[in-house]
């Protein structure tokens, strides 16, 4: 004969334990998740030197990063390690991290991170029926993009928020 009571109590016991291990995992993945949107605003020495080479055509060195660092230039450094235990740290003895904010703000005044077009340039915007010309009215910088307002020569049309990949110049 089967003891039923004994086999309800142990699934109820796994089920107990299965649920809090399940709350658990849980409250991790909403941490995990918190962590890794926070890291969005933070820049590492190897990705300040993949936005120069992607932006200027130029490479630096790890040595300039950390000079900038300790002279304040690129805000207040944070050891990825310990901010961000959750996530996926690479190799290296420290992994330094720097606001995204602060480091787009430095590299802009330094001139290192700078629109290709100027304000009354002569562009051409390329759209879907054919490149039209215009001419660049104002610049606004997103992070480590530009974007543009241009004033359509033909029409006299402006056309707001145009990326830097639809502009060519004539």
């Amino acid at each position: 004969m089967k003891d039923y009571e004994q086999q309800i109590a142990r699934l109820q016991n796994q089920i107990a334990e299965l649920s809090e291990q399940l709350e658990l995992l849980e409250m991790e993945h909403r941490a995990y998740n918190d962590q890794r949107q926070r890291r969005l605003s933070y820049l590492s020495s190897r990705e300040i030197l993949d936005l120069l080479v992607a932006r200027q055509g130029r490479n630096g060195s790890m040595a300039t990063i950390k000079r900038w660092a300790d002279s304040g230039y690129l805000g207040e450094v944070v050891d990825e390690r310990d901010c961000f235990p959750l996530l996926e740290s690479k190799q290296g003895n420290k992994r330094f991290l720097y606001p995204r904010d602060d480091v787009y703000r430095f590299l802009y005044e330094k001139g290192m991170l700078c629109p290709a077009f100027d304000i009354l340039d002569r562009v051409q915007l390329i759209v879907p029926t054919g490149n039209r010309g215009a001419l660049v009215t104002s610049i606004n910088r997103e992070e480590d993009r530009f974007r543009y307002q241009v004033q359509l020569e033909e029409t006299g049309e402006v056309v707001e928020a145009v990326a830097e990949t639809d502009l060519i110049l004539p």
